[in-house]
């Protein structure tokens, strides 16, 4: 019987991971621009500075790892978009939907880490504009890059109902095993963001808790009115101009919230795209991210940027990722030192 925070492993699936290494190597090597970008979210909004403050007086339950006591650590967070580049060799437009995402970097953080490819000091959360993931588990990212490669190329053509109107016969099998994905990964590019600090976010796979799992959330507070895209001066970019007009007046908050898992089938590890049900376990506040006020478009600030890497696995034993997408994401840390021995950072 499953217990609470406990994981299932498939057979095969360290063959899988071994196979998706492969692919995020060949893209690096194959792109055309310089320095090569993260095959994950590539274009920046903004790497920020902040802190990131402990609540005092919690519940003893949520008083693990870091959250054990009141403290303030130093931060820094990206902003980005998951798309690439478009055909004519530029990040994709912002106004076009896309999954948006924040990752937040802590400084100061003693104790056990999850993973030998774990920085010293350092503990990583990793969030998108979406509470569920697209994709089930390891494998369905082999299926998924074919189809979504052939959707961009033309080879398959689907109906408004979201049924192939085309597809050739050596996709069929792989389009028939991620068909789930599609509205999910649409529904999330429907959404309109009016910028990065005024956004949800939600980790959407599960990591470990103490003796149980969470989920994590940041919450934005929202003072006045919102930016409005429609009025940018660069709309291709609007969101690191939204940053930037708010950054240059004032602070920016978040609230840091974890949803613990209470029921192993209500609420399962594996599968990522079930929803936790926040009636069975509600999202509680444990910490606050302050983004200071700054400027944060010069050359150094984006070269840091670039050169910055984060991981799910860059963490604390007490927030082990948990699933197989998460345990698939412990490639990115070999990927990032992939990418900066190719940039010859």
């Amino acid at each position: 019987m499953l217990q609470l925070g406990q994981e299932c492993f498939p057979e095969d699936e360290q063959q899988t991971i071994e196979e998706l290494v492969k692919i995020f190597e060949f893209l690096m090597r194959d792109y055309e621009f310089s320095p090569t970008p993260r095959t994950q979210h590539p274009k920046s909004h903004g790497y920020v500075e902040g802190e990131f403050i402990i609540e005092k007086n919690m519940s003893d339950q949520f008083k693990v790892g870091i959250f054990s006591n009141s403290k303030t650590y130093p931060m820094w967070v990206r902003f980005s978009n998951g798309s690439g580049f478009s055909e004519d060799g530029t990040f994709q437009s912002d106004m076009i939907g896309d999954i948006r995402g924040i990752s937040i970097k802590l400084l100061g953080v003693e104790g056990c880490k999850a993973s030998e490819n774990s920085a010293p000091n350092e503990q990583d959360f990793i969030a998108v504009n979406t509470p569920i993931f697209f994709l089930k588990d390891a494998k369905s990212y082999l299926d998924f890059f074919p189809i979504v490669n052939g959707i961009r190329d033309g080879k398959i053509i689907i109906n408004p109902d979201g049924t192939p109107k085309q597809i050739p016969d050596k996709l069929k099998a792989s389009y028939e095993a991620i068909a789930y994905s599609l509205p999910l990964l649409n529904g999330v590019r429907s959404q309109v963001m009016s910028s990065p600090l005024e956004a949800n976010y939600w980790s959407a796979t599960p990591y470990k808790f103490g003796n149980t799992a969470m989920k994590y959330a940041v919450f934005p507070h929202i003072e006045g009115k919102k930016f409005d895209r429609e009025t940018a001066e660069d709309q291709t970019n609007y969101l690191r101009e939204a940053m930037t007009k708010h950054l240059a007046e004032k602070d920016a908050y978040f609230d840091f919230c974890i949803q613990l898992q209470t029921d192993v089938k209500k609420m399962p590890i594996e599968d990522p795209t079930e929803l936790w049900d926040e009636k069975e376990s509600p999202f509680i506040k444990v910490a606050t991210l302050r983004i200071f006020q700054q400027e944060f478009n010069s050359q150094d600030r984006i070269k840091m940027d670039e050169k910055q890497s984060f991981s799910p696995w860059n963490c604390l034993e007490e927030y082990r990722p948990l699933g197989g997408v998460n345990r698939a994401r412990k490639i990115y840390a070999d990927m990032a030192d992939f990418r900066n021995n190719i940039n010859n950072a």
